[in-house]
């Protein structure tokens, strides 16, 4: 069977542009992703096989976090939901194959909130209204639910009630498991730029907790409001364990873990592999919660180095190198960093294929040598893909 029954369960599919593969068997999305990494990447990894999970049953609901735009409807009420394919309309949606369903049904209670108060939807074409976005990301291991809103600036005198009117929608759900969600706080993100951009660069707590703690892999992680987290209910299985042992024994060596975020790889390295580990950062949240991790778990070789990662330099010498740059890839810069701290070992993890084949191309001119390659699908049912490209430097 070649087609996916998914998409017909799916009232929205082939209109919103959540996911454009929901059609399609699970096994041939996944072998056509494979594929394609292959043959960009084959160039700069002859003979490398690309390797991949092939789960047996296709994933539903998978997705953790929800960041949905806030728009005026026909009828100039707020509507959230998600882009319609190939505009910015907005389409309201009351289903999700991919995300956890208690997001989905928090989103549609919480837009009603926005409607009794009177909160008008923002429109991008004229930059006024008030309210952007919807947030909400459940951690899957803890069953911490944290919610949120963009909003422009500004004083915000319905904001208490907001938030108590979005915590009484997270009343009573559940997780695709069965599980109580707990809902810990409530954040307000304050953005007055023009455009579609969802998530401001201030973070305010309107109520309760700015941050959620999660529990994976024997570690406790805390995360906050806009610090980033991968959103793949599996991502500890399909990411995390096939990156440690593609880098092997890291036992005493030092590692820099650039673009480290709240150290959901570091900390790893760090605490169950046994590496020195510095972990590169340039967000001040993330930092804050690198910092919170290292010594809320007992950790003491793990440090945090506040810096962009092409300003980093270890006056130690680096054996391993992890890298987890933003969809654009570590771009000149970053690989002129990478190339100063000269590691024997480095893991490129990719969220773009397109830019992890410049980044490879560079540092294979520079010395290094693609090793091993592997596709980690935590974007299923779309286009995207996540790539680990183990590189080492010749002698």
């Amino acid at each position: 069977m070649t087609r996916s029954s998914l998409a017909g369960a799916c009232r929205h599919f082939g209109v919103c542009g959540g996911c454009d593969r929901l059609d399609l068997a699970y096994p041939r999305q996944l072998e056509a992703k494979r594929a394609a990494v292959a043959a960009l990447l084959a160039p700069l990894a002859p003979g490398i096989a690309v390797d991949c999970e092939f789960p047996a049953r296709a994933p539903a609901h998978m997705r953790t976090k929800l960041s949905w735009p806030v728009r005026p409807a026909s009828d100039g009420k707020a509507c959230a939901g998600l882009y319609r394919r190939g505009s910015h309309a907005v389409v309201a949606i009351e289903e999700c194959r991919i995300q956890e369903p208690a997001l989905t049904r928090w989103a549609a209670r919480a837009i009603e909130v926005v409607h009794e108060l009177r909160l008008a939807p923002y429109d991008e074409r004229d930059g006024t209204g008030f309210v952007r976005a919807l947030h909400a990301r459940v951690m899957p291991g803890s069953g911490a639910l944290l919610l949120g809103v963009t909003t422009k600036g500004g004083l915000f005198p319905a904001g208490r009630r907001l938030a108590e009117g979005f915590l009484a929608a997270a009343a009573g759900l559940r997780d695709a498991t069965g599980r109580v969600l707990t809902a810990v706080g409530v954040v307000r993100s304050l953005h007055d730029e023009p455009g579609n951009a969802l998530l401001g660069a201030r973070q305010v707590p309107l109520l309760g907790a700015d941050a959620q703690r999660e529990e994976v892999a024997q570690l406790e992680f805390r995360v906050s409001f806009a610090s980033f987290w991968q959103s793949h209910r599996r991502a500890e299985q399909l990411l995390y364990r096939p990156a440690r042992a593609m880098l092997g024994a890291l036992d005493g060596l030092t590692v820099v873990d650039g673009y480290g975020g709240v150290g959901a790889f570091g900390l790893r390295l760090a605490k169950l592999d046994g590496a020195r580990v510095t972990i590169v950062e340039s967000h001040p949240g993330a930092c804050a919660d690198a910092r919170w991790n290292a010594q809320h778990n007992g950790v003491p070789t793990l440090s945090v180095a506040a810096v962009p990662f092409a300003a980093f330099t270890s006056d130690a010498a680096v054996d391993v190198a992890v890298v987890d740059p933003p969809r654009k890839g570590l771009e000149a810069d970053g690989v002129a960093a990478l190339l100063r701290l000269a590691p024997r070992r480095v893991l490129h993890v990719a969220c773009s294929a397109t830019s992890l084949a410049r980044d490879l191309a560079a540092l294979c001119g520079a010395g290094y040598a693609v090793r091993a390659l592997r596709v980690v699908d935590l974007f299923p049912h779309t286009e995207h893909v996540e790539v680990l490209a183990l590189l080492e430097r010749g002698a």
